[in-house]
């Protein structure tokens, strides 16, 4: 009977774990960042309406400070409680990748007047094996452009970034130990995999940012509000999942191991432009160790599809990837 209980006993605590690191651990700490920021907010107004308006100011007075007491109580149970109980501390990796073949994976959607230089960018790199092109649905000729130039085209039917990312990673894992995902708009550029490729002998992907300054065209699309808004969602993803570092959200182009991708790919899903969070958490939920390098971001070469310029489209791309952080 004392051994059925303790059994059980070990069973429930299992169990209270394994709820408190999915559905708790990280979240907390993301719930105090906000709680924190809304009650800054209210606070602020309620020194604004004292001038006009006692009552409403004493009111907002006495609605900040429980919302920063949550806040404070939110971020100790997060980070001196939940963490020290659950995250084990994980030993330095260091594996090799010479030798190692390397397959690139290019979305594009109409970039039929940039697509053939950016494969040839990618083509001459060493260790470059494949270049595979992700036409998504052009109407214009970047499938032959891509074609003249060296690489592999595919069609992608369903219409989405994300899957087209999807597709390129995918396609590019069929051929090559080494998996790289860029868009064909002239942004990026190949001497980066200089940078990026060193660290996946440490970890298992790596991640450009783009939000260092010195490293971007001053006529890029990387404003002060893109790079403040990327800044602002990667702070939450980092809260969540304390102890990595990210500083940019929205930045396609990154490297992985083949054995990496294969651990992830049935559980990536999000066909929309906010996929690239998406493939983020799942990494890391999955256990992959990821880091992010600064690289060079230059002017987008026609028209952007994507957010670009597009401010309110910004906007509700970035609600969509804070409710990725929040709830999944």
């Amino acid at each position: 009977m004392f051994f059925r209980f303790l059994k059980g006993a070990a069973w429930y605590i299992y169990m209270l774990k394994k709820i408190l690191k999915n559905y708790v651990l990280g979240r907390c700490g993301v719930y105090s960042f906000l709680f924190a920021l809304l009650g800054i907010f209210i606070y602020v107004s309620g020194i604004i309406f004292s001038f006009w308006n006692k009552n409403i100011s004493d009111i907002l007075f006495d609605v900040s400070v429980p919302l920063v007491l949550i806040s404070v109580a939110l971020f100790v149970f997060d980070v001196f409680v939940l963490r020290n109980l659950l995250i084990a501390r994980k030993e330095i990796r260091v594996d090799s990748i010479a030798g190692k073949s390397v397959s690139v994976g290019i979305t594009a959607y109409n970039d039929e007047n940039c697509i053939g230089d950016a494969v040839s960018d990618f083509i001459k790199e060493p260790n470059v094996k494949r270049v595979v092109v992700v036409d998504n649905n052009s109407t214009d000729k970047t499938g032959e452009k891509a074609n003249e130039a060296g690489a592999t085209v595919v069609i992608e039917r369903k219409q989405g970034y994300g899957h087209a990312c999807m597709r390129a990673l995918k396609e590019a894992s069929e051929i090559g130990d080494i998996i790289v995902l860029v868009e064909g708009d002239k942004t990026f550029s190949a001497g980066d995999l200089k940078k990026l490729l060193p660290y996946l002998e440490n970890c298992d992907m790596v991640i450009g940012t783009r939000t260092t300054k010195e490293l971007n065209d001053p006529d890029s699309q990387m404003d002060w509000l893109m790079v403040l808004g990327n800044i602002f969602v990667a702070k939450l993803l980092q809260i969540r999942f304390w102890g990595i570092r990210f500083t940019d959200m929205g930045c396609t182009y990154r490297v992985m191991r083949k054995e990496s991708y294969e651990k992830i790919k049935d559980r990536l899903n999000v066909g929309g432009m906010h996929f690239l969070p998406h493939m983020m958490i799942q990494s890391i939920k999955s256990g992959l160790k990821v880091i992010e390098v600064p690289i060079i971001f230059k002017k987008r070469a026609g028209k952007s599809k994507g957010v670009g310029s597009k401010k309110l489209r910004a906007v509700f791309v970035g609600i969509k990837m804070i409710f990725l952080i929040l709830f999944s």
